[in-house]
């Protein structure tokens, strides 16, 4: 599991994360914030800090918690208090769960761009070329 996220990660998402200080890097919730941005779960201009202050932390998983919950994501108290304090494998438990939600989820719908009244054109059979 340990590489399967670490992997998809740096990889697909494309997250500055090291590897030696991986806790530490989610421990203060900005990591997280970008990882939702990425997959447009936040709005653009949803703001986080990234300080190891315990206000900072605070506020950033306070912001976090409807995407959690949004995605069907179970964080509970005692597990978001594991992450702030870096407890090893809190962070990568929760990133689990994230990207098997994340693949799960549609993009969201994009109300700014007109809607196009064509239907898509639907096969109703497709059969072998008859000789």
């Amino acid at each position: 599991m340990t590489e399967l996220v670490k992997d998809w990660l740096q990889m697909d998402v494309q997250l500055p994360i090291s590897s030696t200080n991986f806790e530490e890097g989610f421990c203060n919730g900005f990591l997280f914030g970008e990882l939702f941005k990425k997959f447009r779960q936040l709005p653009a201009n949803e703001s986080f800090v990234d300080h190891h202050t315990l206000e900072a932390k605070l506020g950033n998983f306070q912001k976090l918690q409807p995407i959690l919950k949004s995605l069907g994501v179970k964080s509970s108290t005692k597990r978001v208090q594991e992450i702030m304090a870096g407890k090893r494998g809190a962070a990568l438990r929760l990133l689990y769960q994230v990207k098997m939600a994340l693949e799960n989820v549609q993009p969201p719908t994009d109300f700014t761009k007109p809607r196009t009244t064509e239907k898509p054109e639907l096969v109703k059979s497709i059969r072998l070329p008859r000789d």
